[in-house]
């Protein structure tokens, strides 16, 4: 065994160790009704390859429910968990949910999935939780040090709204994965483009609050064009991203496949239309989670990442019937270490520090610009921007593309205090005392 695998040893083990817990909670965690929504469109998997046509955009079809979803939703989750159903030879979920129906009406219309294809589809996502962890320490590594990586591996795995919304048959674990993959990548030492423009656009196609990733491919390919950094060569950088991001998202959305302009300018009317709606119904008995000033929205954020308590639901349709699930859920004391007055204002104040330390060390003269740690504050700028500006809804699973960035402030802040506590140590002081 080389010394390389050796050196990891402590690394496997503390994440198998951590995602045992994690997939132990994954039948206990609240039922959501969207669940339902991609599991209904885990079929297209099936369709794809016995009715083709069917899955392909049809002007003439507007009303058909799952070519709206096929326009409004990213497809990456509804692929795995498809995969997932004709693997293990689930019968599809033939009816959507229906959020205009009472919970029981909806479990009279067979709307509500059985607990083993629940469970199935949620293991079809978030399978890939090790890997996350594994891909949160090697960041942490690349941006500080040791203590770094290690405290993002435990304040990853450990991240309240990352143990709830990551362990649903939804998009966020998805999402998490290849974002954080985007990261690795984007703060290796040595870079290529197509590993940027990989992970950047299937995280896209997890869910659209990732759109920003694609700025911080476009920032990478004016910095790390490899060999001769010319015009030329930056201009054909970023066009191999380009074309590759396109690429990549075309082969993924069969919806486009027959008239793709067509398809994607439906997408964008179906996608305003929900938006519209959803803020005006949501908007009129709530107000607070609309948030109509950048202000308000960054409120919002402050409160829903740090402060409230994991969101076992966006609104309050069906608190009363989920209900005994979520006693159950939140009995777990490590399913919630993460959020309220005190801890999360505590965990807030340190991503604050981090972010102010990481941005101060860009000044130092030592510093050469640009690093990986400039391009990762370059790609949470783009992403908080993204989230204040195009997001008016304050529902608390929006905001987890903010998490990777969260996590390695609070870390880097962490590792800054225990350098700096080293540093002026009694011991060090004797020393130098001695010295002279």
């Amino acid at each position: 065994m080389s010394r390389k695998i050796k050196n990891q040893i402590p690394l496997l083990i503390t994440i198998t160790i951590l995602s045992i817990f994690y997939f132990m909670g994954v039948g206990e965690v609240p039922f959501h009704p969207d669940e339902s929504t991609q599991i209904f469109m885990g079929r297209d998997i099936e369709l794809l390859f016995s009715q083709p046509s069917a899955v392909k955009f049809n002007p003439e079809d507007a009303d058909n429910l799952r070519q709206k979803y096929r326009l409004l939703d990213p497809p990456l989750s509804r692929w795995f968990i498809g995969s997932a159903q004709v693997l293990f030879k689930l019968p599809p979920l033939e009816n959507d949910w229906d959020w205009s129906k009472s919970w029981d009406d909806n479990i009279r219309n067979g709307a509500l999935p059985s607990p083993e294809m629940l469970i199935i589809a949620r293991l079809a996502v978030c399978f890939v939780f090790p890997a996350t962890l594994y891909l949160s320490y090697q960041i942490g590594q690349s941006l500080g040090g040791k203590p770094t990586a290690w405290l993002n591996l435990f304040l990853t795995a450990m991240n309240a709204l990352v143990l709830l919304h990551t362990r649903r048959a939804m998009a966020e674990s998805l999402l998490i994965f290849f974002y954080c993959m985007t990261l690795y990548w984007a703060v290796k030492p040595q870079k290529h483009t197509w590993l940027i423009a990989l992970p950047a656009t299937l995280a896209f196609n997890a869910k659209y609050s990732a759109a920003s990733l694609f700025l911080t491919g476009t920032i990478f390919c004016f910095f790390y064009t490899p060999k001769h950094p010319n015009k030329a060569n930056i201009l054909k950088s970023l066009l191999y991203y380009a074309l590759l991001c396109i690429l990549i998202t075309f082969l993924l959305n069969p919806v486009l496949w027959n008239s793709p302009l067509k398809a994607v300018k439906a997408a964008v009317l179906e996608r305003q239309i929900l938006l519209d709606a959803q803020t005006k119904a949501i908007g009129s008995y709530n107000p607070a989670q609309t948030p109509p000033t950048l202000s308000g929205r960054l409120l919002a954020v402050v409160a829903q990442v740090f402060i409230a308590p994991p969101a076992v639901a966006d609104v309050g349709n069906y608190l009363t019937a989920t209900q005994p699930q979520s006693s159950i859920y939140f009995s777990r004391p490590w399913n919630d270490l993460t959020s309220g007055f005190f801890r999360g204002g505590f965990l807030l104040a340190l991503s604050l520090i981090g972010l102010i330390l990481m941005v101060r060390h860009q000044f130092s003269t030592s510093v050469k610009l640009p690093n990986p740690q400039f391009l990762f504050i370059l790609a949470f700028l783009f992403q908080i921007a993204a989230i204040l500006i195009g997001i008016p809804l304050s529902f608390q699973r929006y905001y987890l593309p903010l998490l990777p960035y969260i996590t390695i402030f609070i870390a880097y802040a962490v590792e800054a205090g225990l350098r700096s506590g080293l540093n002026h140590s009694p011991q060090k002081a004797d020393s130098s005392i001695n010295m002279h």
